[in-house]
């Protein structure tokens, strides 16, 4: 199921429509994410802000079981630091076929090094993680892959206005279709908060839905 690890590398490109979300701090993003209608994990964003630091913690597991045995197993944990809305730190721990690998960055001399299994050296210019939460994502035209530590371009397609369900309600969302290795598909709200994820991989039909929009 290689198709797990690059939906981690997905972005969205300029849009004139695009809002940027300030989460608060104990602000959460909590999807579910369905394979086929039925439970395949969960993927989580979290906020805390402590003075002018805000910490973004992102935590993604997904498993395939048959009775007690394991087919397969996606970990994803991503540690995010800003100060003063500049993007000082990413770490990551990624599990995938077995294996696990790492990723750093931390930013220097006013670029980020990186040390990653995809990329190792410096990155300059505005640099925003994978992690799908921060809607400026879609004014870059590459974005940073929080697994792999490389630079991915990206086409995408701005599809207008859709009625999304979140929890109990349904709301308005602007939905993007990206183009890359993977083709998927993010819904933002009116405040740009991510609010959806929907693609089609190996056959199966993957869709994050939102238990409920922050306070």
């Amino acid at each position: 199921m290689k198709w797990l690890g690059l939906v981690f590398a997905l972005i969205l490109a300029p849009a004139a429509h695009a809002n940027t979300w300030q989460p608060s701090h104990g602000d959460k993003l909590e999807f579910e994410v369905l394979r086929d209608g039925g439970p395949l994990g969960f993927h989580h964003v979290s906020f805390s802000r402590q003075g002018d630091t805000l910490t973004v913690e992102t935590d993604v597991e997904l498993k395939v079981s048959f009775g007690p045995i394991t087919l397969f197993e996606y970990l994803h944990d991503v540690t995010e630091k800003y100060v003063g809305g500049n993007l000082v730190w990413v770490g990551s721990r990624t599990k995938n076929e077995g294996k696990w690998k790492t990723l750093s960055a931390q930013a220097m001399g006013g670029a980020l090094k990186v040390a990653g299994e995809g990329y190792t050296g410096m990155l300059t210019g505005r640099v925003i993680p994978s992690t799908h939460w921060n809607q400026d994502e879609m004014k870059q035209a590459a974005m940073f892959s929080t697994e792999t530590g490389e630079m991915l371009d990206m086409k995408v397609t701005d599809r207008g206005m859709e009625r999304v369900k979140v929890g109990a309600t349904t709301i308005d969302a602007r939905r993007y279709d990206v183009v890359s290795d993977l083709t998927a598909s993010f819904w933002y709200d009116a405040q740009g908060r991510w609010v959806k994820c929907a693609f089609e991989a190996e056959g199966s039909k993957i869709e994050y839905v939102l238990r409920a929009l922050p306070d």
